[in-house]
């Protein structure tokens, strides 16, 4: 499933901010924080969570280099993920964040090279909110 146009369109708006980017990682962290991590939505929460790092990093100005497309694709995903209505509304047990998870994981193989070059970067520094700059 991929990213809808409707999420697509908010995210090109809010990418346009750093802060309107920062606060959309915030309620996603808030989000994704309030969730129960069942055992099969792991992996998707801790690439979700790595995706927010990265917009956080790149709204910040710490991390350089990532494409507009690849910050297009992610912060669209996140966006979705936000959304309390969308193709299955997320108050539906066993079954709201289905589509979240599908949308995510189909950005996960679109953007892996960016998410594992920073996954490396952030490996890289002792503290996360001092990260050295990329080698890209």
């Amino acid at each position: 499933m991929k990213v809808p146009r409707f999420a697509l369109n908010r995210a090109r708006r809010l990418i346009a901010s750093p802060q309107a980017l920062l606060r959309l990682v915030q309620q996603a962290s808030r989000k994704a924080a309030s969730l129960r991590n069942p055992p099969r939505m792991k992996e998707v929460l801790d690439e979700l969570r790595a995706m927010l790092d990265l917009l956080k990093a790149s709204a910040t100005g710490a991390y350089h280099g990532l494409s507009k497309a690849n910050l297009l694709l992610i912060a669209g995903a996140v966006v979705y993920f936000l959304m309390p209505t969308d193709l299955l509304p997320d108050f539906i047990f066993g079954a709201g964040y289905v589509d979240d998870a599908m949308v995510i994981t189909w950005v996960i193989p679109t953007a892996r090279e960016e998410l594992d070059r920073f996954k490396r970067w952030r490996a890289a520094s002792d503290s996360p909110d001092d990260l050295p700059a990329p080698n890209s």
